[in-house]
């Protein structure tokens, strides 16, 4: 007869007894399972055995980290603290988010059969189960598995935990090197380019003086066809009135279309020299 599995409760008395050695390889891979384990929880918030048992695995998991600290010489613990620290931190700092949960809950609430859903002998283990005659799976791409995986944080292919799938594909993936959790990709995402970069700065300042150029010259050569073939053009004459829409005809300037038409002055538009003002006695 196979023994019932433990409870978390059951699991840290188990530690106190038979506890891992305190190393910072030890001590890393227990931040790796209790990040991944938090942000598996921040789906299932509803689960509160579940949560339980995540909040039993962060408690260790800093516990451990001081009593490593505690036990380094002075001259170990900054390195220490510089491998781990940051990543213990963001851990702790994400469980403190999730719902907190009374420890009780997961040392009363032993693995469980769930009524309706489980057989004879199937086991229960934080959504993961399997039966004594079939083992747990080991091979294909599953959460909680490793992948590896280009993370954008170290810039490089890295080796990553599966935190979550859509179907057959993972979805997000919580790189081992850098704690960094993200998107699944196999290779760096393009870069779009920035218009903060002095090439993209450059080609749209040269842009639109050449829109505003072409513009310019269309008006003018439109401008110079309308005063050629102007029927009544008027002599400009100083003392004279004139309309919004006249063609005139200055000694200077040459021939123009008047655009506004104020107390003393007109504001003229020549086809050679462009907008001039001319004064009105």
């Amino acid at each position: 007869m196979s023994c019932p599995l433990r409870s978390a409760g059951d699991r840290e008395k188990l530690r106190a007894v038979d506890p891992k050695p305190l190393t910072l390889e030890s001590i890393n891979q227990e931040v790796r399972d209790a990040a991944l384990q938090v942000h598996a929880a921040q789906e299932r918030l509803e689960d509160r055995e579940f949560l339980a048992s995540v909040q039993v695995t962060v408690d260790g998991m800093k516990q451990r980290y001081r009593e490593l600290l505690a036990s380094l010489p002075a001259t170990e613990q900054a390195a220490a603290e510089r491998a781990l620290g940051r990543r213990v931190a963001d851990v702790l700092r994400l469980a403190s988010l999730l719902p907190r949960v009374p420890v009780a809950v997961a040392a009363s609430t032993p693995d469980r059969q769930v009524s309706g859903a489980s057989t004879v002998g199937e086991r229960r283990i934080t959504g993961v189960s399997w039966t004594h005659d079939r083992a747990a799976p080991t091979a294909g791409l599953r959460v909680g598995g490793e992948i590896e995986a280009w993370c954008g944080k170290c810039g490089d292919t890295k080796t990553h935990n599966i935190i979550a799938m859509v179907g057959a594909e993972p979805k997000q993936v919580l790189c081992q090197a850098c704690g960094s959790r993200h998107a699944y990709r196999t290779e760096a995402a393009r870069k779009r380019p920035s218009k903060d970069q002095p090439e993209a700065i450059a080609s749209a300042r040269s842009q639109v003086p050449d829109r505003e150029a072409a513009k310019k010259a269309e008006m003018m050569r439109a401008l110079s066809e309308e005063v050629a073939s102007a029927d009544t053009v008027r002599v400009f004459n100083a003392k004279e009135r004139y309309k919004t829409g006249e063609i005139i005809s200055h000694p200077e300037y040459g021939r123009g279309k008047v655009e506004n038409v104020l107390r003393s002055s007109l504001l003229v538009r020549f086809a050679r020299s462009g907008l001039k003002p001319l004064t009105l006695v």
